[in-house]
């Protein structure tokens, strides 16, 4: 059995294999033979060495979900939808139904970086300006001050020291930023960090509104799938469970299942997740009464992904002028701190 890849297939790769295994089961080829030639055809280095050990597995002529269960490098929902497709014979509509999911997935995945992003690079070019006013423009004002007996003010002198500081030190203080920036990466990525990211990701002003409805949208997207398939609520949300990368969502799903399985009314449970608005969790109740459930979670999940679309689009075309404002400001008042007591001494000379 081929040693399991620690790395997994990022959306938009697991889109193309669902996409491509799709189209070598509509066209007759051989699963074996279909990815075979999937091997040959990509040249990503990573991407290539998961499909190579799936392709190993595949030769003790087991199924695809097993193979990429043994293969590793694919996620628990892919290989749990993937089984349902192959004991249904419907694997070629499982993975086109698949493809289309992890495509919308990667689309807001690939949103939320962008806007976040931008605001990021804005943030270091103002550090930057704002360090080349401290270490280079301040010290020249200071000269001009000090020639004409004066002094710059203690705000302005405290930055300038920091800059001169810096500028000297910068040797070691460099090595130590990117330390620090190290241990808080790996700490946020495990226990008690990985939980307060979480925390702060669906709380924060602005953007914790933004995160909720991206969960609540994959959520949705990836329930609507499992019910169309004819899988039950208890099971598609354990399924579902498995996708979501926030633990603090996913607890409350684990709640949700246990209240369901105590008796409680399932929408009722779904509405204290608080992924949901009490509308929606009215509309899927109907919805379950009208055998349409499937079809209401996919015109859930349409519309978070709208509503998404939208405040990132309005968030990103805010952030531009209010760091350029914010930029302005700062550099106006450290110029100014400076150049009242210049403007002073010239009056007073003339």
């Amino acid at each position: 059995m081929a040693r399991t890849a620690r790395v997994k297939m990022e959306a938009e790769e697991l889109a193309w294999f669902c996409e491509q295994i799709a189209l070598v089961q509509k066209s007759g080829i051989g699963i074996q033979d279909g990815v075979a030639l999937l091997v040959d055809s990509t040249d990503d280095t990573r991407q290539q060495d998961i499909l190579k050990k799936l392709d190993h597995e595949l030769k003790a002529m087991v199924p695809l979900s097993a193979a990429m269960k043994s293969a590793g490098g694919f996620p628990a929902y892919l290989v749990h939808m993937s089984e349902i497709g192959e004991l249904s014979g419907n694997l070629d509509s499982v993975m086109t139904n698949l493809s289309d999911f992890y495509q919308r997935d990667a689309e807001l995945r690939r949103r939320v970086r962008s806007a976040l992003i931008y605001p990021l690079v804005l943030l270091v070019m103002m550090a930057a300006v704002i360090v080349l006013l401290i270490a280079r423009v301040l010290p020249v004002f200071n000269e001009i001050l000090s020639a004409f007996g004066a002094s710059m003010p203690p705000v302005s002198l405290a930055l300038m020291n920091a800059g001169l500081f810096i500028g000297r030190n910068i040797w070691w203080l460099v090595p130590l930023a990117i330390f620090l920036i190290v241990i808080v990466m790996i700490w946020v990525r495990k226990g008690r960090g990985r939980v307060w990211l979480e925390k702060f990701k669906t709380n924060a002003p602005f953007v914790g509104s933004i995160y909720k409805q991206i969960y609540a949208a994959r959520f949705s997207l990836a329930l609507s799938y499992l019910i169309s398939s004819g899988i039950d609520l208890d099971t598609s949300l354990n399924m579902t469970e498995d996708m979501l990368d926030n633990q603090l969502i996913r607890d409350r799903i684990v709640d949700c299942r246990a209240q369901i399985n105590q008796g409680r009314d399932p929408f009722d449970a779904l509405q204290e997740t608080d992924l949901f608005p009490k509308i929606f969790a009215k509309m899927l109740s109907l919805g379950s009464r009208t055998g349409n459930l499937d079809q209401v979670m996919a015109k859930i999940a349409r519309t978070y992904e709208s509503d998404v679309r939208h405040k990132l689009s309005r968030l990103t075309s805010l952030v531009e002028p209010v760091l350029v404002i914010i930029l302005s400001l700062i550099v106006a008042v450290i110029l100014l701190t400076v150049m009242l007591p210049l403007i002073n001494i010239m009056s007073s000379v003339g």
